[in-house]
């Protein structure tokens, strides 16, 4: 069996992207599960709800020896510890190529487009796989979701293509399903500090320098205003605990298009110098198009 699964600190394309990606296999005739590696957002609840798809597990178990099959990563740092004793057997993904290496040729599916559903709706084309509702509302779900309704630069005119194919698929309207689906993304009330913290955020390896980049998209700063100082202490406590050179977290405005940025550990300084004493990055929606490509050249 392929364990099919996303990365940690899901979001809503990995979730979805897990469950695609296995259907696509399955009907490729491999046998295949997907899996998640943590707990999901309220966004991609309504999205699964709204498909009336179940959510996969999580997975929790040990993968060494197991057949594993990434999608919407491919950095060592977003896997589980123990993945460099699986057989990686294939990716699907939209990001840039990251640290994961294997022991044996693998499938690598990995295409410039706004999200990784992006990708396996070219995927079930290639091998001539039938999308079925409940796939294409996730694919429709995923992909409005990670380019933040085609409002993010990630978007390309392939993606915009794609929403117009699957929304008849879907039975959808779709400014009125990407209305309902932006505000369960934006929805923080009653999350604590750390879920906060931890609802996007990814981990890299930079130039040498242990880094975490999380976001979270809001639809008014006065969201999180009463939780800023409870946030900068908890990520300045985990700095010290995990020995981190650069913990940071994108305030992103989905409305205004802006991000604020919060950081934490020995870097912080060198961030803020770099953006000429400011934290604020206008017209900033993407952490894959934006922030870590700016991060990158800083610490680079």
């Amino acid at each position: 069996m392929i364990n099919v699964f996303g990365h940690k600190s899901p979001d809503s394309d990995c979730v979805s992207s897990a469950v695609i990606a296995t259907h696509w296999l399955n009907a490729r005739g491999k046998d295949a599960t997907p899996f998640r590696l943590g707990e999901v957002s309220r966004e991609t609840q309504f999205i699964f709800d709204f498909a009336g798809v179940e959510l996969p597990p999580m997975l929790d178990k040990p993968l060494k020896g197991e057949k594993v099959y990434l999608v919407d990563f491919s950095e060592a740092e977003q896997a589980p510890d123990d993945i460099n004793e699986a057989d990686l057997v294939g990716i699907v993904d939209h990001h840039r190529l990251g640290t994961l290496t294997s022991s044996a040729p693998l499938e690598a599916w990995l295409m410039p487009l706004g999200s990784s559903a992006s990708v396996l709706f070219e995927l079930f084309g290639i091998h001539n796989v039938e999308i079925p509702q409940p796939i294409a509302r996730l694919m429709l779900g995923a992909l409005l979701s990670d380019t933040v309704g085609l409002k993010s630069p990630t978007t390309t005119e392939r993606d915009v293509e794609l929403v117009d194919l699957l929304a008849p698929l879907a039975g959808v309207e779709v400014e009125s399903f990407l209305a309902d689906l932006l505000a369960a993304k934006t929805n923080v009330e009653g999350l604590s500090t750390e879920a906060l913290l931890d609802k996007d955020v990814k981990n890299y390896e930079i130039s040498g320098k242990s880094t975490t980049l999380g976001q979270l998209e809001l639809a008014d700063y006065g969201q999180v205003k009463h939780e800023l100082a409870n946030m900068q202490a908890v990520m300045e406590q985990r700095v010290a605990d995990k020995g981190l050179d650069l913990a940071a977290l994108m305030l992103t405005n989905i409305r205004s298009e802006e991000t604020r940025l919060l950081v934490a550990g020995p870097l912080a300084d060198t961030i803020k110098a770099a953006n000429g004493d400011s934290l604020t990055f206008e017209g900033f929606l993407s952490r894959k198009k934006q922030m870590l490509p700016w991060v990158t050249e800083v610490l680079s």
